[in-house]
């Protein structure tokens, strides 16, 4: 199954978004446009549904709602983030939509409540959820959302467990090489690397090898010296990645994640996210650190990744900057969505075949990645200070 269309009323960046999403999505658009922040309407979603999450959790590791909340609303100050997700043969299955809002302030404590909340299986034309603010006996049981409720979502088990599988990797190779040296500031789920060895660890020794293997002939394209890629224990029974390089020693030198480049270890962290499952994944940048030789595939690399064997393809779901990942004949204007930045009315989306000009352009042989790009760059970036130097 996969993310087929979202809608957005007053998230973060976004005042009003509804937006097909395809089975490879690439989001492109300015500095601090709201790219993330269409990532995160996703994670929202999961973080409600995952082990121990709530919606009080989710609003609370965003600072609250009224840190959620598009700046540019005026009027409607209710929050909503809708969902449709559609079958391996392209049926949308599931709608569901979510709109929140706050109560408390003064002495009272601020909580997220519950407005409206809404589920309907589209195949067997079920409504499994029908919630409204005033129809509720109850007004503490709008603290919760029905999802996130076991003796509840046991009914429409298949939508929550998609949710829940959702991953998201926006990995930071200095976590995975000294993760005892970051302070984890909250008990939030690892997106970031720290625990990316005990992800590994967790699965059974067969799996494990079999991605590893997928991942050591990956790279040997990339780093013709390497030999052997491994998940061993140290003596103190920590778990480590070891690579084994050919050189003039018979039995080659072993390295640890300790001394691997920051493309290396993003580059292995995006081959296993991308085999572990079968969930959508949502990508940060996934060209950071990596060669522009690398990055002119990782477009391919991501589409052969996404078929298995026992699934169709799995949806990835990314956000880049990068000319040389766009320059790919292989990606179509629907996979890309264009992210505006409309001032003071927050920014907007649109799939860039939605733009006349672009396919026009197109048509008489001009770049792709460098038509998106030219839409997403500063208007003046010569007029950025070169120097910070003052007068005084």
């Amino acid at each position: 199954m996969y993310i087929s269309k979202m809608t957005l009323t007053n998230w973060k960046n976004f005042k009003s978004v509804e937006v097909d999403l395809q089975k490879r999505t690439f989001i492109v658009g300015p500095n601090a446009s709201g790219k993330s922040n269409f990532l995160d309407a996703i994670r929202f979603l999961r973080d409600i549904v995952k082990q121990g999450g709530s919606l009080q959790e989710a609003v609370s590791l965003r600072g609250g709602v009224s840190k959620i909340r598009c700046v540019a609303s005026r009027k409607n100050s209710d929050i909503t983030i809708g969902i449709v997700i559609s079958n391996n043969h392209n049926q949308a299955e599931w709608e569901y939509s979510l709109t929140f809002n706050q109560k408390g302030g003064g002495i009272a404590e601020l909580k997220a409540i519950v407005k409206r909340e809404f589920l309907k299986n589209l195949l067997t034309r079920k409504v499994w959820i029908d919630r409204y603010h005033h129809q509720e006996k109850d007004e503490y049981l709008l603290e919760f959302t029905h999802i996130e409720q076991a003796f509840i979502n046991v009914h429409f088990k298949p939508f929550v467990d998609f949710l829940n599988e959702i991953t998201y990797l926006h990995l930071i190779p200095q976590l995975i090489r000294e993760p005892q040296s970051f302070l984890k500031v909250s008990q939030s789920e690892d997106y970031y690397g720290r625990n990316f060895f005990e992800r590994i660890s967790s699965l059974n020794k067969n799996t494990r090898n079999a991605y590893l293997r997928r991942i050591e002939k990956a790279l040997t394209t990339i780093l013709p010296n390497l030999e052997k890629l491994s998940f061993e224990k140290d003596e103190a029974g920590t778990p480590h990645l070891e690579a084994t390089f050919k050189q003039w020693r018979a039995k080659g030198m072993k390295h640890t994640e300790k001394y691997f480049s920051d493309g290396t270890l993003r580059l292995i962290a995006l081959f296993w996210v991308l085999l572990d499952g079968n969930k959508p994944v949502l990508l940060e940048e996934p060209e950071l650190s990596l060669h522009s030789a690398i990055v002119q595939q990782l477009a391919d690399i991501i589409y052969v990744l996404q078929k298995k064997k026992n699934y169709s393809e799995r949806q990835v779901i990314l956000t880049t900057h990068s000319y040389e990942l766009l320059n790919n004949r292989g990606i179509a204007l629907e996979e890309i969505l264009l992210v505006k930045y409309e001032g003071e009315e927050g920014s907007s989306i649109f799939p860039a075949v939605y733009f006349k000009d672009i396919k026009q352009y197109l048509q008489f042989g001009e770049n792709v990645a460098e038509l998106i790009l030219q839409r997403t760059a500063p208007k003046n970036p010569l007029q950025i200070p070169l120097s910070f130097e003052t007068n005084e």
